[in-house]
């Protein structure tokens, strides 16, 4: 009898276990429905450099995905260019120079994807001056619209290095935001922290509809000095939702590092 009993709630105990590892297997990473490619582009770049992006989308489920992909471009996006496709389940698709072949445009910005079931995306911004095993660029993991911060909310942005002169520093930093309603406008302030909290500088930026913004911190704040800042970015005002963004470059080698908001 103790044996059956012992038997029993050991049956009991690994099926629990295994529900709770399919459910957090489940939640990992970046999935949904609605889905942002914070930093792509395709244009010519300082010469020799030409910009282009990569995007993969993974269908894990067991029934199609039905996707939508809009580009959000450094301006007011009221009607977004759009591009469809179909992935079959458990099918992983690669888009080549993404932005000029699905939008049959040369820009920088955003790219938004949707879907009928959750999906996971990212996408490689590079530059590529001769062969594609020389190219020089980052990955970006796409972020769930419900990671977006409204009125009220502010995230982090870490890995600031911006020594004076700016031109020796051994890191440059860019940083941005994308608005994710299409609907409303907000205004982003960016706070400039030493490592101890205090401001050293801030920023207010206007975000229209689905709008994508970049800017070089060096270009924002020219007479700050740290190899050690931070971003505080807040949505202060407006209907509007921001995704926010960091990149820091190696000025040697130009090798890219991605920031992800907190």
């Amino acid at each position: 009898m103790r044996t059956h009993i012992s038997t029993r709630i050991l049956t009991t105990m690994i099926g629990a276990l295994l529900a709770v590892l399919a459910t957090s297997h489940a939640l990992a990473g970046f999935s949904g429905t609605d889905v942002f490619l914070p930093s792509v582009g395709a244009k010519p770049g300082v010469s020799p450099a030409v910009w282009y992006t990569t995007v993969w989308v993974h269908n894990p489920n067991a029934t199609s995905a039905n996707l939508t992909f809009f580009l959000l471009e450094r301006q007011a996006n009221l009607a977004p260019r759009s591009y469809t496709d179909t992935i079959p389940p458990g099918d992983t698709r690669r888009y080549d120079n993404a932005v000029k072949t699905m939008f049959d445009v040369e820009a920088f910005g955003a790219i938004r994807v949707t879907s009928n079931v959750k999906i996971l995306a990212g996408a490689r911004i590079y530059s590529q001056a001769g062969t594609l095993d020389d190219s020089v660029g980052q990955y970006f993991a796409g972020l769930p619209a419900a990671f977006a911060i409204g009125s009220g909310q502010s995230t982090e942005l870490t890995g600031v290095w911006q020594t004076q002169p700016a031109t020796d520093s051994t890191f440059r930093y860019n940083f941005g935001f994308v608005e994710t309603t299409g609907t409303g406008t907000c205004q982003v302030k960016v706070t400039v922290k030493d490592p101890t909290g205090a401001t050293l500088g801030t920023k207010t930026y206007t975000l229209r509809q689905w709008e994508q913004v970049q800017k070089s911190f060096s270009s924002e704040f020219p007479g700050l000095s740290s190899d050690n800042a931070r971003l505080t970015v807040e949505v202060t005002s407006g209907s509007g939702k921001a995704l926010a963004f960091g990149s820091s470059v190696a000025n040697g080698s130009q090798d890219p590092a991605t920031v992800e908001m907190a």
